[in-house]
């Protein structure tokens, strides 16, 4: 079982997209509830963070100085200079009065920003799966989806991988890069009740999909064929998120205590790309259960012996 670290501490509600930077050699990750993006160099162990106005689901690259981001605003360009946001569309059209809120997003390899969007508060089946091309067109690619989540692509970019948490089950779905569409869904993998639900998601350079089990207290890798091939086991009871560098459920999933592991994402990391970060929530404790689990919400990293794939960047 790979070894799991502390990469940063701290309490996250409910943390998020990590998110690896080349160009940096940092990483980047969010808390959803306590909307901030964090920002931590490894090799310095420093640390920065900027305040955003409202929800921030993902995070993406977008160039030097910036990212993309999927708040309940809409999808917004984060400047990291002065911190200021700059909007690139709105497609649920509301604004801040948006019912819903964008949550799990990444980038495909031809620059386009793929986003759900999720009925926050509640869980009602309202949210939708939005590509958003390079010109800031959004376009619907799929409707009725309760908890959005999951989303990478092969290494060939052939077949995309996409959840509704509430499934229980991670698809897969045949993927043209050239015209962004998808089609042929079918189930790559389910994972058994009680052993938690899916959450973010990435691929390595072997083409086998890591997918973070909120509730689950781990981070599985699955093969090309959808059966899980090795675990990375947390060893705190709340944990959330991983993706590869160099996403979460709510109030009704959570268990009455939320004694459970709380994983939402992952991603791989470092210079060679072979560190695995992993994010995880503190979502539903009180002060009583922060002081008894201190780790929860933290980010981690463990060496999985493989190494992942570089994020590219919107509108490249």
């Amino acid at each position: 079982m790979a070894e799991v670290e502390i990469a940063a501490g701290g309490n996250a509600v409910l943390g998020e997209s990590p998110l690896w930077s080349p160009r940096e050699a940092a990483l980047y990750w969010v808390d959803i509830n306590n909307p901030t993006v964090h920002r931590l160099d490894p090799a310095s162990g420093e640390r920065r963070h900027w305040r955003i106005e409202t929800e921030t689901g993902s995070i993406g690259l977008a160039g030097p100085g910036l990212l993309v981001a999927g708040l309940r605003t809409g999808a917004h360009y984060l400047d990291l200079e002065s911190g200021k946001i700059e909007a690139i569309c709105d497609p649920e059209g509301e604004g801040r009065f948006n019912r819903n809120r964008m949550n799990d997003g990444k980038i495909d390899r031809a620059g386009r920003f793929w986003v759900g969007t999720m009925n926050d508060p509640g869980h009602a089946p309202e949210g939708t799966l939005w590509r958003i091309d390079k010109d800031g067109t959004a376009e619907p690619m799929m409707r009725g989806i309760r908890i959005p989540n999951a989303l990478c692509w092969s290494p060939d970019s052939s077949v995309m991988y996409f959840t509704d948490s509430y499934s229980n089950e991670i698809w897969a779905f045949d993927f043209d890069l050239a015209t962004g569409t998808m089609e042929n869904r079918r189930v790559f993998a389910r994972i058994p009740e009680g052993e938690g639900v899916p959450d973010g998601a990435t691929v390595d350079a072997d083409g086998f999909v890591w997918c973070a089990r909120m509730f689950g207290g781990r981070v599985s890798r699955f093969d090309p064929a959808g059966a899980v091939e090795r675990t990375v086991e947390l060893p705190v009871p709340q944990v959330t998120s991983c993706a590869f560098g160099g996403g979460g459920p709510r109030t009704r999933f959570l268990p009455t205590p939320p004694p459970v592991p709380q994983v939402t994402s992952c991603a791989f990391g470092g210079a060679g790309l072979d560190t695995l970060y992993i994010t995880t929530a503190s979502l539903g404790m009180d002060r009583a259960a922060l002081a008894e689990q201190p780790l929860a919400g933290a980010l981690f990293a463990a060496d999985p012996g493989v190494r992942g794939l570089a994020e590219p960047e919107f509108g490249a």
